[in-house]
């Protein structure tokens, strides 16, 4: 086998529990985690999904306009490209330590420049990242995101979620031993 890839990349489409799996892998650790998580906290008066982003482990995240990235329905978006160039590109700040989450990488921020090209270069980078990608509609990000030579991209089976947890554990408890990633300056 080759040498351990940096990154590890949950794909597949809605409900095939990514979500579900970067949580299981990562609810014993003790090492810091960051980044973002996404959310559809409530349908609005015109019948669209109000779709937020927050600060991966937030305790108590509250739905505000500054973290509203779009709202959708089955065949409309509205999309906040501010909001993932703004709040996204800070939760994706780098740290000294940690694994960086982002839960998801999507479709939706695909013409956010700034919040892209972060993605991007975390995703060409040392730090360990721990990512669900959404593949139901493909985007030329999303295809740059999976085409990262440093991640390993891993299908999401709903009936293989036990088989794929045991798979991936080592290698995320392994990032947690690690300590800190030295970067030169």
């Amino acid at each position: 086998m080759g040498k351990e890839k940096r990154h590890i990349l949950l794909c597949g489409s809605r409900r095939s529990g990514r979500s579900a799996m970067i949580r299981a892998l990562t609810q014993d650790l003790t090492v810091p985690l960051y980044g973002y998580v996404t959310h559809t906290l409530r349908t609005n008066a015109d019948g669209f999904h109000e779709i937020y982003l927050f600060p991966y482990g937030a305790a108590d995240p509250r739905p505000e306009e500054a973290c509203h990235v779009g709202d959708c329905d089955t065949r409309r978006r509205v999309i906040y490209d501010r909001v993932f160039d703004t709040l996204g590109v800070e939760l994706l700040a780098e740290r000294e330590n940690g694994i960086l989450v982002m839960d998801e990488i999507g479709f939706m921020e695909s013409n956010a420049e700034a919040f892209c090209r972060t993605v991007l270069a975390r995703l060409n980078g040392d730090g360990h990242v721990l990512a669900a990608v959404r593949t139901s509609l493909e985007t030329p990000f999303l295809r740059q995101v999976l085409a990262c030579e440093k991640a390993q991209v891993v299908e999401m089976v709903p009936e293989r979620f036990e088989e794929i947890r045991r798979e991936l554990e080592p290698q995320v408890k392994s990032w947690a031993e690690e300590g800190p990633v030295c970067r030169s300056i």
